[in-house]
């Protein structure tokens, strides 16, 4: 039986070796007695062999020796049986041929190993929880908009890890543009501490949620830019799978504020690097193609402010006739309803300015819903938040009233915001299905975000 001969064969001619001292361990590798090579001879012919086909692969470097040590043992043993078979063949060609198998083999074993895989959805169409290997991806940055600096309370107080598939990011940085299928993961953590041996900061607590944002073409096809939305809960543990969120609750945000294909890039320099990267480009706040999406961004900020559907007759004491609006704030007809804060506060939203002190007031109607721990307020509701500058003086008003019994993704309701108490000629929001105004709110009990029961 030749397997057992050729076993004794190899047995018999690996009757030599040398060892090399790595450190505090010695390494002995077998090599052949009798080739017509003395051991340092055979010895430099491998690593001759090894290097010249690694130089031709491009692969090669001063440190490329520790790759050839480390598959020594296994290729010594490939030329014994190799020069067997084919002894006509010089020591170069074998030792290039076992050193391309290996090569090859440790390649698909790295390929194999580096793969990282997507999410997929279960049969009812929700999304299943990602493997925790997303912390493995491309790490995109994380962005922080805590408590203090959005008092009372941030929308989105935590640490937001963002990672992008690393397949993705590769059409990314070669093409500038996100490929259909991009999964992109958002990994919520908790402020920990404050301060830390360096000085005072954000430090990040304990994981505390995660986001997963999905393109593709073909299950999403109604949804805006193909993007969708899921979350698996905002404490632990996490559920195993999401449905997806209503488009209104994150697109309108994003198509109106991000740079790139409703993803925030403007945010993320790993993103802007690697874009400027696909043209040969480093873009910076002076280049071309910074302004260009400072450009982009101002206009979709102009959008953001103008309004998308009509507004219907609605019964209401709160008019949405602009003349008649503004006359009514000014009458402080508003401040005969019952339902109010006791006092100013800082404004967790960009009402004048982040920061700035409000004070809410809300009709019966919109009362009695909270109250009532409705999901979706009656057609009629009407809130009115007075809006004050840095002094404690009265500079304007917010208002949101529902037109319809269907909030349409922020479209039925009519949204308005001056920021004068004498001059009501210039809103900077009046209409139904303002895009900046519905697209924060989205997140809030069918778009009302005030804390209930009123303080």
């Amino acid at each position: 039986m030749p397997r057992p001969r050729m076993q004794a064969w190899a047995s018999s001619r690996v009757n030599e070796s040398y060892s090399e001292q790595r450190g505090e361990q010695s390494v002995r590798y077998p090599v052949a007695a009798s080739s017509g090579l003395d051991h340092q001879q055979r010895r430099q012919t491998r690593v001759r062999s090894s290097r010249f086909l690694l130089r031709g692969m491009g692969i090669y470097n001063s440190r490329s020796s520790t790759l050839y040590h480390a598959g020594n043992v296994g290729s010594n043993l490939g030329i014994v049986v190799m020069k067997k078979l084919f002894p006509s063949l010089p020591y170069i060609v074998v030792g290039a041929a076992i050193g391309a198998l290996s090569i090859l083999i440790t390649t698909s074993t790295k390929a194999a190993e580096t793969a990282f895989p997507k999410p997929s959805f279960n049969e009812k169409g929700e999304l299943l929880r990602p493997d925790v290997r997303y912390r493995e991806w491309v790490y995109v940055g994380t962005p922080l908009t805590p408590n203090d600096l959005n008092p009372p309370e941030a929308p989105f107080p935590e640490f937001h890890n963002v990672y992008i598939h690393p397949d993705d990011f590769a059409h990314w940085k070669n093409t500038g543009k996100f490929p259909d299928q991009t999964v992109i993961v958002k990994e919520l953590v908790l402020v920990g501490s404050k301060q830390a041996v360096s000085g005072k900061g954000y430090f990040m607590g304990d994981f505390v949620g995660l986001e997963v944002t999905i393109k593709d073409s073909k299950r999403f096809k109604d949804e805006p830019g193909y993007w969708a939305y899921f979350s698996f809960g905002h404490s632990y543990p996490l559920a195993d799978s999401a449905e997806q969120f209503p488009a209104a609750a994150c697109n309108a945000c994003h198509e109106q504020s991000a740079a790139d294909d409703f993803v925030f890039t403007q945010y993320y320099p790993v993103l802007r690097a690697a874009k400027a990267a696909s043209s040969g480009r480093v873009m910076s706040r002076d280049s071309t193609d910074f302004q260009q999406m400072a450009t982009t961004m101002t206009d979709a900020m102009a959008a953001a402010f103008k309004p998308t559907a009509e507004t219907g007759k609605v019964d209401s004491v709160v008019p949405t006739e602009l003349r008649e609006l503004f006359k009514y704030l000014q009458d402080g007809s508003y401040m005969k309803f019952e339902a109010k804060e006791s006092s100013k506060h800082p404004s967790a939203g960009p009402h004048t300015k982040v920061g700035l002190p409000v004070r809410v007031f809300m009709d019966p109607k919109i009362d009695a819903s909270l109250k009532a721990g409705n999901t979706s307020h009656p057609a009629g509701s009407a809130i009115v938040k007075e809006m004050y500058d840095d002094k404690g003086k009265l500079q304007g008003w917010a208002v949101m009233v529902k037109t319809a019994p269907d909030s349409n993704g922020g479209k039925g309701w009519f949204w308005y915001e001056v920021t004068s108490t004498t001059d009501g000629s210039k809103p900077v929001a009046a209409g139904n299905g303002v895009p900046l105004c519905f697209g924060c709110h989205a997140i809030g009990k069918d778009y009302v975000l005030t804390r209930y029961p009123l303080q």
